[in-house]
Parts: C-alpha cells; structure tokens; sequence
C-alpha cells in the first residue's frame, strides 16, 4: 500500500464465494469456492481447502473437503482445528450438506470429520451460506443463521437453543445483514455481537431495507446447567437508515464503523439492489442503548456486492471492492459512478474521527515480538496528549460479503507505568480461546477520548 504497487494473482482455482481465515502460521486458508471460469483461466474451486502463497502470488491446494461448498464459513476451534459450516454444492441453489466437516491444519491431507449441526441451527439454515458461528472463550461455539441457532459445547454437543430474532425480515444471502463481535472486555467472559440490517425475506429491488439492528450477549453464569446464559435480543434503531449487505468493522477503539451497501433490494450481482447506501454509521456498543449511532460524512462512492472493509496496520478502514456499482442509476446527488463501470477499482480510507489530523496519537517506539499469555509485556511510547487508557490486540483481516470470519479485537489492560514513556500491559489469559489464539495479530495503543496509534505486528503464544 505504501509503494501504490500491486501484483496479479494466480487464484487456480475458482476462489469466489469461497470462506477464509488465517491460521496459527500466518497462511491465508481459503474453503469451497465456485465452478470453473474458463475465461479467467480458473478451474472448478468448490470441494477444496488451497491457501495462499505469497512467494508466487498464487493458491496452492491442500486437499480435499467431503463436499463441494459454495459460501461456506469457517472458523478455528480452541483445539486449533477449522470447522467448516455451510455452503451448497451450487451458486445461487441446493443442495445443501446435513454436516459440517472439521480440518485438522496438522494434518491437512487427512480426511475431514463430519460434524452434526444443532438441530435449531438446521431447522432455520435454508440453503446454510455464510451462516455466522463465533465461539466463546472457552471453546464453546455459537451457531446463527437467518433467524436463530443454538450454543454448542466443544464436542458440538447442543448446550441450549437461541431465541428467535424479533423480526420479521430476513439476515442471510440473499437478504444479506452484516455482522460484527465486539470487541472482548477483561475478564472475557462474554461474546457480544450485533446484526446490522437485512430485508424483507421475499424482497425484490424496490424493497426498503431494514432500519434496525439485533444484539446479543452469550456469557458465562452460574443461573444455567451449561454455564452459559444468554441476553433477550436488543433491536436498535439505525438511525432509520436502511441498510443491506453493508460492512461492519470492529476497531482498536471498540466501535464499529458501518459501511456500503444498498438501502433496497437484497445482495447479488446485476441489479438485485437498486439504491446506493451513502450514509456511513459508527456504532459506540458502550453508550447507553438508543444513542450508540451517529453519522459519518457523506460517501460518493457506491458500495455494493463483492465489496469490503479491512481494519488496516495504520488503523484506517480499507475500503475496496463493488461488483456492480456501474448499473445503478439511483445515486444521492454528489454520488459518482465509477470510471468504466460497471467495475469500482477504486480504493478508499476511511478514517475515524478519533485518529484524524487533528488529533494527536499514540506512537509505539519499542515493543516485544512475541506475547506470551498470562504474562506481562512493556512498550515504550510517545503520546502528547496525556495517559494510555490500554492496549488492543487485532486479528488479521478475513472479510468477504458482509462477514468478518476472522474478526477478533481483544481490549487489555494498563497494569503500571514503570516511566513516563512506557507502560506494562496484560497479556490475555493462558486459556482464552485455546489455541485459535496463537498467531499473528495487530498491537495497538489506546490514548485519550477514543484514539489509538499505528499498529506493530505481534505474535501471541
């Protein structure tokens, strides 16, 4: 990004609509794919697990799932295996899979394990693409898809079921909501995450979108068998902005920055929406419920299907990406259609208020390379406006149609301040999320009112 270079990339196979993350060795994994596409050279990408590499710019495969899978979503397990939910054997139609499968990345030519969903999840997963399954510190594993789902142990044992969402539209492709965890609070002991939009589950172009939000909380207790409770939803109002197949990204400071989409119509490409979405929100989860929404400043720019953010080292909001944004004509006024449309090759920043130019931001000037957990680690800094408030640990992005698979924003703690110019910080906990937390992951430093420094890569061990 600095150098403004780019280099071609050798996908292999058919990478579209595939899910990915990033493993313990820093390898971008992609799962599933789309058919063959003889004009870009590209062969049939839907049954493999390939991972990027870097030295020749290119997918290499690793081997084989049990089923061809078309949007499916992974995640690592405390154990440091994938689970991989979802997906159907074709673009846009079934049939879909009655198993998730698990890949074990130390033995990734092994055949996968088949894994049975809970039968809440099954019940409401329809054609099962991107569902979201986030786990909890502990390895337990929250499964959601369009309305509901259910709490699972590490076994995949079903602990409970998740209430129905209070409303009436729809949250999956192609009524496609976006989705953020928040960010992880000491001592760790619940996953928030929030719904962003969605539509009319039988909507056509001319639908207006959802203007509301759905939260929840999965935490630890005493109250249930399980140890787990669960909070009631929480819907929001967006500001009464309509908003489907946005983007929403979880920054070092906590808030969620809400981007693109379409305020009608649903995700797909062509014309399955019809109005461009030009207001950007940020979401602060901790202000007091009914005034955690403000407005950003107006966006010209169109972004639509196959579009995304990325939380970046310089802590701005890469923004890239809309497949289809040259076929609408329903732009806001000061709104631009891209220069050979219908492609947007266009990048943005976006930058929150907090780290803008007129604020001045921590600096990291010296700090570990590896962080070890349930230990303490110094940084030395320079900061003109006053104390740090803390430190933050962002995973490496993995974003694609609305999802952030391997979102991760881990808030920690000041324990001292040995000189003016350092601070000693609390590493997590030993066991918090196993071993899907080692790896590489962003360090920042958390200043006054909200702002926060450039990012040092780390790795946590």
């Amino acid at each position: 990004m600095g150098l403004a270079r780019s280099k071609l990339y050798n996908a292999v196979k058919n990478p579209g609509c595939a899910g990915f993350l990033i493993t313990e060795d820093d390898k971008i994994t992609l799962f599933g794919g789309d058919v063959g596409s003889p004009v870009r050279g590209l062969s049939d990408g839907r049954s493999y697990i390939h991972q990027f590499d870097a030295a020749t710019t290119s997918n290499v495969q690793v081997t084989l799932m049990q089923k061809p899978r078309w949007y499916p979503t992974p995640l690592r397990l405390n154990d440091g295996k994938v689970l991989i939910v979802g997906g159907s054997e074709f673009c846009l139609k079934g049939p879909t899979w009655n198993f998730s499968e698990v890949w074990d990345p130390a033995k990734p030519t092994a055949l996968t394990a088949q894994v049975t969903m809970p039968p809440n999840f099954v019940k409401n997963m329809g054609l099962n693409w991107y569902p979201t399954i986030r786990m909890m510190p502990k390895g337990e594993i929250v499964w959601f898809v369009e309305k509901s789902g259910a709490v699972t142990d590490q076994k995949f044992n079903v602990l409970f079921d998740l209430p129905d969402i209070p409303v009436g539209y729809c949250t999956m492709f192609p009524t496609t909501s976006s989705l953020a965890e928040l960010a992880w609070l000491p001592p760790y002991d619940r996953l928030r995450f929030v719904i962003f939009g969605g539509t009319d589950c039988g909507a056509t172009t001319a639908t207006t979108a959802a203007t509301t939000s759905l939260r929840m909380e999965v935490f630890y207790c005493k109250e249930h068998p399980s140890g787990l409770c669960h909070t009631p939803w929480v819907v929001e109002n967006m500001l009464s902005i309509p908003r489907v197949m946005g983007d929403a990204t979880t920054l070092p400071n906590g808030k969620i920055y809400l981007h693109g989409g379409a305020q009608k119509g649903g995700a797909n490409a062509g014309p399955a929406s019809s109005v461009a979405n030009w207001q950007n929100l940020m979401y602060d989860p901790e202000a007091p419920e009914g005034s955690r929404y403000s407005k950003w400043e107006f966006c010209k720019i169109a972004r639509m299907y196959h579009s995304a953010n990325c939380l970046d080292p310089t802590g701005k909001i890469l923004i890239a990406g809309s497949e289809n944004s040259g076929n609408y004509s329903l732009l806001a006024p000061g709104m631009e259609l891209p220069p050979k449309p219908p492609k947007e090759l266009r990048l943005q920043w976006g930058i929150p208020t907090e780290i803008g130019p007129t604020r001045q931001r921590p600096v990291i000037l010296t700090h570990p390379a590896v962080i070890t957990r349930e230990s303490t680690f110094v940084v030395t800094f320079s900061y003109a406006e006053g104390e740090l408030e803390g430190a933050t640990l962002a995973a490496p992005c993995a974003t694609t149609h609305s999802l952030h698979m391997n979102s991760r924003v881990i808030l920690l703690d000041i324990v001292d301040s040995p000189t003016p110019d350092s601070v000693e910080i609390a590493a997590p906990p030993l066991g918090l999320f196993g071993d899907a937390l080692l790896g590489s992951f962003l360090l920042f430093l958390r200043g006054q009112a909200g702002t926060y420094s450039e990012a040092v890569w780390v790795t946590v061990a």
